[in-house]
């Protein structure tokens, strides 16, 4: 046999050693996201909220669409324009990084609603109402914005008048931020800017992530580890809406943090995965009623000492992220059943 022949054949035995790992790989993951046959019911749903820009004010809901990308509103509900969970961003003009209520607490005061088919009203104090048109692609308006770890993430730009509103609102500037909306017709690829979570967190993957949230399209809390926190604490007061999540359960016989323990998540008829704990940053110190800092750093100093997670962030946890397996609606009052890990 000549050199090339040996070559060829080592190439081929390569080859066939990383497919029969591929497809073993592919077998492993495929049987983590087989489907529960029982459930154990812990709870229902109490809180059920959508934010529509990205560290902008909540919109609490009665019903949502759970959507691959996260949240969305019905058609009952916005018969003419449904908006997404994080669907919208705030960015900066000249390097193109997200901007946040972690820097811009006054940004929690933000709140977005449906003005007719085409445009969205954008609130805040003392400001005017901004009509912000749902902007298409045109090749012109097309960009890229960098989220955590600077993943890049296409974007279409709402325009000037949206730039400069929100310039003067969160800067007290004619320039510097602007508006970027998702119209969820691409799903972002962490492989190459989160190798490490996606090492140590087996379940996350690109399908798990949503619009423009930090990773994972929805979060869920446990309103009895919100009780603990709170009792930790000493002259701050908090409520779940510090730490923004999707969906809040409880129950009587939930215990604090329990939720960390479940693999997956029933509610009504939608199942998600827990792809990962939800990490937490100093946003949480932001009252997203009056947008003011805790200045004792509260509640995210106190988490700090008794709740770490395991992860390569080594960061406060407070919840856990969902990939969501099977789409469907969601009610104020579902169930939430469960799977606890093995």
């Amino acid at each position: 046999m000549t050199a090339n022949q040996i070559a060829a054949c080592t190439t081929i035995l390569a080859g066939l050693v990383l497919s029969v790992a591929g497809v073993y790989y592919f077998q492993k993951r495929k049987k983590k996201d087989i489907v529960p046959c029982t459930w154990e019911e812990v709870g229902k749903i109490t809180h059920l909220n959508l934010y529509p820009l990205k560290s902008g004010h909540r919109l609490e809901l009665q019903r949502a669409e759970c959507t691959e990308f996260g949240l969305k509103q019905t058609k009952e509900d916005e018969e003419t324009l449904q908006m997404r969970d994080r669907g919208l961003v705030v960015y900066s003009e000249k390097d193109h990084e997200f901007r946040s209520g972690r820097t811009y607490p006054k940004m929690t005061l933000i709140d977005v609603s449906v003005h007719d088919e085409n445009h969205l009203a954008i609130d805040a104090p003392t400001m005017r109402t901004l009509y912000v048109e749902i902007p298409t692609k045109n090749g012109q308006n097309q960009t890229k914005i960098k989220l955590h770890k600077n993943e890049e993430i296409p974007t279409i730009d709402c325009g000037n008048e949206a730039a400069l509103w929100l310039s003067r609102y969160i800067l007290g500037k004619d320039t510097g931020l602007r508006l970027g909306y998702h119209d969820a017709s691409s799903r972002r690829d962490i492989t190459k800017t989160h190798n490490i979570a996606l090492d140590f967190y087996k379940d996350l993957s690109n399908s798990s992530t949503g619009l423009y949230a930090d990773l994972a399209s929805t979060n869920l809390i446990n309103l009895a580890s919100i009780t603990d926190l709170s009792a930790k604490l000493n002259n701050c007061t908090i409520t779940v809406n510090n730490f923004r999540p999707n969906f809040v359960v409880d129950g009587p016989n939930l215990k604090p943090y329990e939720e960390h323990d479940w693999h997956w998540v029933k509610i009504g008829d939608v199942i998600l995965k827990n792809v990962k704990d939800c990490t937490r940053c100093i946003f949480t110190t932001v009252d997203p009623e009056s947008g003011i800092r805790n200045a004792n750093m509260e509640p995210f100093k106190t988490l700090g000492k008794y709740r770490l997670s395991d992860g390569p962030d080594n960061l406060p946890v407070m919840g856990i992220n969902l990939e969501v397996i099977k789409q469907g609606l969601i009610f104020l009052g579902d169930k939430v059943s469960v799977a606890r890990r093995k």
